[in-house]
């Protein structure tokens, strides 16, 4: 095997060692944090792709509330247990 190859591989390796740690980062981030709208007071977790693809600002995001439709930057609030 040529030193290109063994780079590449583990290069390869790197990648999706890295891709499955973000991935359950994601997952445990979803399912113990939601956002608290500011204006209406509801408590959500948007959908997941809503969730990637929406601007990080500090520690929280820009997300949308799907009550009142406001656009706003929210911090990440515990999500609530379910007894």
């Amino acid at each position: 095997m040529q030193t290109e190859q063994i780079i590449l591989l583990v290069a390869l390796c790197v990648l999706g060692i890295v891709i499955v740690l973000a991935a359950i980062e994601l997952a445990w981030f979803y399912r113990r944090q939601c956002f608290l709208c500011p204006h209406c007071g509801l408590r959500f977790r948007p959908p997941v792709w809503r969730l990637l693809v929406s601007v990080n600002a500090g520690t929280g995001k820009i997300v949308r509330c799907p009550h009142c439709g406001e656009k706003e930057y929210m911090e990440p609030q515990p999500a609530r247990r379910r007894k």
